[in-house]
């Protein structure tokens, strides 16, 4: 659907019906194409894709009924609505004949300005609120796909990593070296697993409304010194500095769920890393801000594309080619967590220059 101004597409042959209708819609914000008979509407409607289509019933060529199946039967413009009118078929046979041929909506005509309006809009916001679902679906169907195969190489390591330590075992070459190395790198596909399955239960949890925190207060530098420890060998091995600057407040006190902003500043530092390139320095700062505290992470990265900063929270929303190979939640759990607490999540971005993320957190 056009965000300025939607296209429709009003099929009529009465010059003065077609006039109407179109200074009608025009002056309440909408497009209008005409098309004069059957075949110019259903040629119109395939070669222009209207947001919404407004058909006669009583057309010199083709009737408005069989308008509608041709334009219903094909895949290009099955989904656009439709609303039929007419002056001659009034009955109720005809409405149901108009909404058994494919018709979203069934007018008698004459019709009132406004009732054609709030009809149009009625319809255009079923079709916006259908398209948003189906591309919700069709995004989480996407996810899934990445995720099943995500979860299943660490446990195809998994279970090659144990297969050979029960042969290594069985026949006395498994030193206890080698199983250390082994059970090291098992670990570590474990958590990565662990940590997958946990942010699809936190995006069910956020989805329902009920993400539970357990709130406790801590110094604001045990946050830090967790964020630090974790994500340091990740940055060493990527070549990017990680500084965490407190700014003086290490020894202030934040009620919060100190294990769940982890998780949203974990998730912030690692996005930051994933687009940022070696020798680049990411930062996580802190600040006081009307009753709570501030916290950034800022990055020298590749940046957001200007079309894709309203979408980044949005759940499953893939917007950056490189983000294909991720789930696109790790933003939507920063949200939800972030909303949680009461708090507010903003992002600054621009293409090429970085990224600053802004998390504020009531002090308690």
């Amino acid at each position: 659907m056009n965000e300025s101004k939607p296209l429709i597409l009003h099929i009529e042959d009465d010059e003065a019906n077609r006039y109407a209708v179109k200074r009608i819609l025009e002056k309440s914000g909408f497009e209008v194409v005409d098309a004069h008979t059957g075949e110019e509407g259903i040629k119109e409607a395939s070669r222009i894709l209207p947001d919404l289509i407004i058909l006669d019933i009583k057309l010199p060529d083709v009737d408005g009924f069989e308008v509608c199946r041709k334009i219903k039967a094909e895949a290009l413009t099955n989904a656009i609505p439709v609303l039929q009118t007419s002056a001659s078929f009034v009955n109720s046979e005809h409405k149901v004949e108009g909404l058994e041929s494919g018709a979203d909506g069934y007018l008698a005509q004459p019709i009132e300005a406004a009732v054609l309006v709030a009809t149009v809009r009625s319809l255009l916001r079923i079709r916006k609120a259908e398209k948003m679902a189906n591309e919700a679906m069709r995004s989480r169907e996407e996810v899934l796909a990445i995720v099943s195969h995500d979860l299943r190489n660490p446990l195809t390591f998994i279970m090659l990593q144990s297969m050979t330590m029960g042969k290594a075992l069985s026949d006395g070459k498994l030193s206890v070296e080698d199983a250390v190395v082994r059970m090291k790198k098992i670990n570590n596909s474990c958590l990565k697993m662990n940590r997958l399955i946990q942010d699809i239960l936190d995006v069910t949890s956020m989805e329902k409304g009920n993400l539970a925190l357990v709130k406790r207060d801590f110094p604001i530098s045990l946050l830090l010194k967790d964020i630090e420890t974790y994500y340091e060998d990740i940055a060493l091995q990527q070549e990017i500095s990680l500084l965490c600057e407190p700014n003086g407040l290490e020894k202030e006190i934040i009620v919060a769920d100190r294990e769940r902003l982890q998780q949203v500043l974990g998730n912030l530092v690692s996005n930051a890393m994933k687009f940022s390139l070696s020798g680049s320095t990411v930062k996580v700062t802190v600040a006081r801000k009307d009753q709570g505290f501030e916290f950034c992470v800022i990055d020298q990265g590749s940046g957001i594309a200007e079309k894709d900063l309203p979408h980044v929270f949005n759940r499953y929303y893939q917007g950056h080619p490189e983000r294909k190979s991720g789930y696109g939640i790790g933003l939507s759990i920063v949200k939800g967590v972030t909303e949680a607490h009461g708090g507010t999540v903003e992002i600054l971005s621009q293409e090429g220059k970085g990224t600053t993320v802004k998390i504020y957190i009531p002090k308690g």
